[in-house]
């Protein structure tokens, strides 16, 4: 080797280390020729397959859940051995059947259409809950925020939230008859008190951390509310909304049970008195499926706009 000549560990010693940085760099501009668009990064490889996965595993349980509750119900209709009481699978769903297909019974000729009943249903709970979340949120925010507030407003909510509200239906109904603005105010009722106390309680603990950071900045009182306080709530508000909404639901089919015979709960109430359990039995499916359907709502909202929050389950992940 002569002198002055470089040894070649040296050379590729002194060669420059591409870091983290600068193999981002490269990765965001190599795409030159339009394979990949510039700026972005590779799709995880994978992803796509361990999302269909996670759902054929979500959708194996439910169907293996699903089976299991059935076999449960037609054994104890055989242990039962009394129609009346507990009617079979089989007979349910097939009135389930006729009722999707707007057949009614000759006994209840007269009677709302099964569409038409859940449509209406569907108005009442989404206008009670939607003005239970108006209303309710507000009052939460303003009850966590400022303790004179909470001490104002607090005692009135718990005294109304300790009275059963079916003692107040006869009230209502001489009040504002049963009209379809009694059944959302019932629905209204059910669900609202649900949102205030999980949104008064997201606001009132935000993370100290957080509202340091807020008052480090000299951020305005709105901007504390918009930038920290709701997002940081954002979880207990939606937990609210989901609790409110299956009240909302309930408070639904109680107005109409209680107050007319029109909508689902009307639906139950007329095959009850006719003693017609399998169309009876096929209403509440009715009922409950619908109920899930719509406790999905809250599920979405929180997917998209809280998906950024880790999960307990993903934190201890993490921590292992």
């Amino acid at each position: 080797m002569g002198l002055g000549t470089v040894p070649p560990d040296q050379k590729k010693a002194e060669e420059p280390i591409q870091t983290d940085s600068s193999a981002a760099i490269a990765l965001q501009t190599h795409d030159e020729n339009g394979d990949q668009p510039k700026g972005t990064f590779p799709e995880e490889p994978g992803r796509t397959t361990r999302i269909w996965s996670s759902l054929w595993v979500k959708i194996g349980i439910f169907i293996l859940s699903f089976g299991i509750f059935l076999i449960l119900w037609e054994i104890l209709a055989t242990l039962t051995n009394n129609s009346l009481i507990l009617s079979a699978p089989v007979p349910v769903f097939q009135a389930l059947i006729r009722l999707l297909q707007n057949n009614i019974p000759r006994a209840a000729e007269g009677l709302q259409s099964p569409s038409t009943a859940i449509i209406q249903t569907i108005e009442i709970i989404f206008l009670g809950f939607g003005l239970s979340a108006l209303v309710g949120i507000p009052i939460g925010i303003l009850e966590g925020r400022w303790s004179f507030a909470e001490d104002i407003i607090d005692p009135w909510i718990n005294a109304t939230y300790s009275i059963p509200i079916v003692a107040l239906i006869p009230t209502l109904y001489f009040a504002i008859g049963g009209s379809f603005l009694a059944f959302v105010f019932i629905a209204f009722l059910l669900s609202v008190f649900s949102i205030i106390v999980n949104t008064q309680n997201g606001v009132k603990y935000t993370v100290g951390s957080l509202a340091d950071v807020g008052r480090s900045f000299r951020s305005s009182e709105m901007q504390f509310i918009t930038k920290i306080v709701l997002p940081s709530s954002l979880a207990d508000i939606i937990t609210g909304l989901r609790i409110g909404l299956g009240r909302a639901i309930l408070g639904a089919i109680l107005a109409q049970v209680l107050l007319s015979g029109n909508g689902l709960g009307g639906m139950m109430t007329t095959f009850q008195d006719l003693y017609d359990t399998p169309y009876t039995m096929a209403t509440i499916l009715i009922i409950a499926v619908l109920g899930i359907a719509l406790l999905q709502l809250p599920k979405l909202f929180e997917n998209r706009f809280i998906a950024w929050r880790p999960s307990d389950q993903n934190s201890g992940d993490a921590a292992k």
